[in-house]
């Protein structure tokens, strides 16, 4: 059964303020939870500890509008969001590359914690954003299932522009949370803080306009 929420088109926002889920989903326990943008620096809720994780059959791309973090309704912020190998392929044929795993930040949630951080994602994940689980990769080898939230192509906020307007968007973009630029920027930061590559980030930040030209 589908969450309650409903879009609304002239806010821009997910009516209730909440992510939409399947109620029948069965969450990860313990929980995990696997950030794969903002996430990676920056938390914000109680965990007991946290490590780089990777999966597999998704990719990350910066296909999500944000008209409320990073960008206002009246100018969309461009931030990411994971498509599945078969959504990438649909899409954009020539990039998919489903050997690719995609990295980000596995975190372990104590269990008294549990409802009040899930209640904290669910609003910070609003505006397009749905609860999925995955299997994620630990440095060790070991894999434990974790929730994320992926915003996929059938929401109103999903846009997919080619890298050239993507940069474009993100350069001059800011909403609540600060500057888009600062969002790539960061998320780059802490690929290469990790030794880890993502293609797509990294073109990205090579197309952005210089300063003087933003």
């Amino acid at each position: 059964m589908a969450s309650t929420s409903a879009w609304n088109a002239e806010l821009g926002i997910w009516e209730g303020a909440r992510a939409a889920f399947d109620k029948d989903l069965e969450l990860p326990d313990p929980l995990y939870i696997f950030g794969y943008g903002s996430l990676c620096w920056k938390a914000d809720f109680a965990y007991e500890h946290c490590w780089v994780g990777s999966i597999r059959g998704w990719h990350r791309r910066f296909a999500q509008r944000s008209t409320d973090h990073r960008g206002t309704p009246d100018c969309p912020g461009l931030v990411v969001t994971l498509l599945t190998d078969e959504e990438l392929a649909e899409l954009q044929p020539m990039q998919a590359e489903a050997t690719s795993p995609c990295f980000g930040v596995c975190y372990k949630v104590g269990k008294r914690d549990e409802a009040a951080v899930l209640d904290a994602l669910d609003f910070r994940e609003k505006g397009g954003y749905t609860r999925a689980v995955v299997e994620v990769l630990s440095p060790e080898g070991e894999t434990v299932r974790a929730l994320l939230y992926t915003a996929n192509p059938s929401n109103p906020h999903f846009y997919l522009p080619a890298p050239e307007e993507a940069a474009r968007i993100i350069a001059t973009a800011v909403g609540p949370s600060g500057a888009n630029v600062d969002y790539l920027l960061n998320l780059a930061a802490w690929l290469e803080r990790n030794k880890l590559e993502d293609a797509h980030v990294e073109e990205l930040r090579r197309l952005l306009p210089r300063q003087g030209d933003r």
